[in-house]
């Protein structure tokens, strides 16, 4: 596997068009959420594989996500893991890939991350935190008249 390189990057939504990759929201590192369990309307990946001549033909892409502890998370019921396979082209070449997870549940606070892997081979982490939004402090009361 030395002819493939995996870059990737979260975003809010993502759309892979004629080898390109179109993003919103791109590049944060936290999920604020106002309580737990949390429900996240979508998470975004942008994945992009440089492949070299060698590397040529199908090949397998892994996601996983690991919990606070570095256990599996799961994507859904009976589910922690998710895979596609990809064919590389012949000559040097990259393959674009936009991944978007709707739905995805956090019961826990702490740091998460999703792992990519080819071909059995882990190639990438993409980090980020799930946190709750501290209360606001409550609004003070004034009495009397100001200027």
């Amino acid at each position: 596997m030395h002819g493939v390189e995996v870059d990737a990057f979260l975003a809010d939504s993502v759309q892979a068009s004629g080898g390109k990759l179109h993003a919103l929201g791109i590049g944060w590192r936290a999920i604020v959420v106002q309580g737990l369990p949390a429900r996240h309307d979508r998470v975004g990946i942008g994945v992009m594989i440089r492949t070299s001549p060698a590397e040529a033909g199908a090949h397998r892409l892994v996601l996983s996500l690991l919990d606070p502890g570095g256990g599996a998370h799961p994507f859904g019921p009976d589910r922690t893991s998710l895979e596609a396979t990809f064919q590389a082209p012949a000559g040097e070449g990259t393959t674009t890939l936009a991944l978007n997870l709707d739905g995805l549940v956090f019961d826990t606070q702490g740091s998460y991350a999703f792992v990519l892997g080819v071909d059995d081979h882990e190639t990438t982490r993409l980090a980020f935190r799930v946190q709750t939004q501290p209360e606001p402090p409550a609004a003070e009361v004034r009495t009397g008249v100001y200027l």
